[in-house]
C-alpha cells in the first residue's frame, strides 16, 4: 500500500460524513438558542456522557456556562434549511426562536427545548471543559434522552451538503 502525505487541512476535509446536531441552549430567562455543529460524541458509559467542540467565541458556549445546561439534538431528516439558516447567524444579534419558525418541547430535566424534527435529542448538564485550540470541547452528563415518534432518519454532512443516514439491511457491515 502506498501513501500520500497531505497538508492537515486537505486531509480534514476528507474526513466526512459527520452528524449533523444542534447544540441547544438557553440563557436561564426563557430565551433559547441552537446552532448547527458536527464534532461531537458519546465520552463515557457511566455515567453517560456526551462532548461537544465549540468555537471559543461561541454564544452558545457563553450560554452553557452561565446555566450550566445544554441539549444535542441529532437533525432529522427535513432540517437541511434550519441548520444552514441558523449557522449564518449568531444568537448575540438574532432571536433564532422568533425569527424562523423552531418548533420545540419542554424538556424534561433540564431548561433547554427539544427541537421538534429531530431523530434523538440528550439534554446534558455541564460537566467539564477543555480547552482545545480555537475550540473548546465541553463535557456534559445525560440528564435525559428522547427518541422521535416515530423515528426520525438522521442527517450527516457530506461536507457541505446534507444526506439521511440510512442503511438497507444489505448494507450492513
Amino acid at each position: 500500500m502506498a501513501w500520500t502525505t497531505l497538508a492537515p487541512a486537505a486531509a480534514l476535509d476528507l474526513k466526512f460524513p459527520e452528524w449533523l446536531l444542534f447544540v441547544v441552549t438557553h440563557d436561564g430567562a426563557g430565551h433559547y438558542d441552537l446552532m448547527p455543529a458536527g464534532w461531537a460524541m458519546q465520552c463515557s458509559l457511566d455515567p453517560p456522557m456526551l462532548a461537544v467542540a465549540l468555537h471559543a467565541q461561541r454564544y452558545s458556549l457563553a450560554q452553557i456556562r452561565a446555566t450550566g445546561e445544554f441539549g444535542l439534538a441529532f437533525a432529522g431528516l427535513g432540517q437541511h434549511e434550519l441548520i444552514t439558516w441558523s449557522g449564518t447567524r449568531s444568537g448575540r444579534e438574532v432571536d433564532k426562536f422568533a425569527a424562523y419558525p423552531i418548533r420545540h418541547s419542554p424538556g424534561s430535566a433540564t431548561g433547554v427545548p427539544l427541537i421538534d424534527g429531530c431523530a434523538l435529542a440528550f439534554e446534558c448538564r455541564l460537566a467539564s471543559e477543555l480547552p482545545a485550540g480555537d475550540h473548546v470541547i465541553v463535557t456534559g452528563h445525560i440528564a435525559a434522552a428522547h427518541r422521535a415518534e416515530p423515528p426520525v432518519s438522521k442527517l450527516v454532512n457530506f461536507g457541505g451538503w446534507y444526506a439521511p443516514a440510512v442503511a438497507a439491511p444489505d448494507d450492513v457491515c
